[in-house]
């Protein structure tokens, strides 16, 4: 039967009761122990899932909102099969009516005056609350009370909220590609990792913000001329720095220290491929070298790292390329 023959189907047993016009009519939750058990998962689960997102967030993981989509999901199934899955001995609706109540359902239909539906069992209707009052004060209230108001205004605020920062960040990654939060992102290209879809194209007049990576952690070249760095989603040219040799092999500086160990520094020579960051398409690649015997500078590092038990012996280290050097090289790209 559809919602229309079915509320007409009330409605004339009310008139046929003598009980008048129906004002509102309420509809049975669902009784299955699926929703009751989708609601304890989403319930306990949100606060592992709100953990595992700061996790991931805090790692720069672009894709952060997964583990709240999952438990957001889950507390919208649940919802949905609550208030419109099937009951097991199937559904009752109690319409409110001017003089009383009518309990309908496919198998019966029973009608109340006021006084006769004190202390009735109403199972566990919609917007309980309201029928209720209903049955107290003996007489209907209003189909949009306070009460129903601001349910479905937290409903409705909650599954916005829960749809713009968890589910349209998914969908727009799935569909248009990632979004870089933050530079750190961009150093996975280096690593034949996937481009980011939605940041700038590399087109139009300049600049062309470009960032660069090298094989130290954490190393980013200041090729800004000294301004701040660009913002992520800016980024339109990502550049990957690899050590491929020396490019003298005389050494640069040589360092003492205890036990007989040592530290040499050669000048070292880098490969710099700069590729797209929208696309990942590879733009050009050229050699740089690093710092000279004119710039490499006297001062040792006060301390370094050997293995335990390490006997003496040197390590080797690669000077790498100066700022100006970047900008040398990297310049006609992000200006011109």
């Amino acid at each position: 039967m559809t919602a229309g023959r079915r509320r007409q189907a009330i409605a004339d047993a009310a008139r046929a009761a003598g009980l008048g016009e129906i004002v509102r009519v309420h509809r049975e939750h669902s009784d299955l122990g699926v929703a009751v058990a989708l609601w304890f998962l989403a319930s306990v689960g949100s606060v592992p899932a709100v953990i595992v997102s700061l996790i991931m967030l805090s790692e720069d993981s672009t894709t952060w909102q997964w583990p709240l989509l999952a438990c957001a999901t889950a507390m919208g199934v649940a919802y949905l099969m609550t208030h419109v899955g099937p009951a097991r001995a199937g559904r009752q609706w109690v319409a409110v009516a001017d003089g009383g109540l009518v309990m309908w359902s496919r198998h019966f239909v029973r009608t109340f005056a006021w006084d006769e539906a004190q202390g009735i069992d109403v199972g566990s209707a919609c917007n309980l609350g309201d029928l209720r009052n209903s049955i107290a004060l003996r007489r209907p209230v209003g189909a949009w009370t306070p009460r129903r108001v601001t349910g479905l205004t937290i409903t409705g605020l909650v599954t916005a909220a829960a749809v713009w920062f968890t589910a349209v960040p998914i969908v727009l990654h799935v569909l248009v590609g990632e979004r870089p939060t933050d530079l750190a992102h961009f150093a996975r290209m280096c690593d034949g990792g996937p481009p980011f879809g939605r940041t700038a194209a590399y087109e139009g007049p300049a600049p062309h913000p470009i960032a660069v990576y090298s094989e130290s952690p954490g190393d980013f070249p200041d090729f800004h001329n000294g301004e701040p760095p660009p913002e992520p989603d800016t980024v339109q040219l990502v550049g990957c720095a690899r050590l491929t040799g020396k490019a003298s092999p005389n050494v640069l500086k040589t360092c003492s220290y205890e036990g007989g160990h040592g530290w040499e520094t050669y000048q070292g020579r880098y490969r710099i491929d700069v590729y797209e960051a929208r696309t990942g398409r590879a733009v050009t690649s050229f050699d740089l070298d690093g710092i000279g015997p004119d710039d490499i500078g006297g001062t040792c590092p006060p301390f370094i790292s050997v293995p335990k038990n390490a006997k003496g012996d040197s390590n080797t280290h690669h000077s790498e390329p100066s700022s100006d050097s970047y900008r040398a090289k990297l310049g006609p790209l992000v200006n011109g």
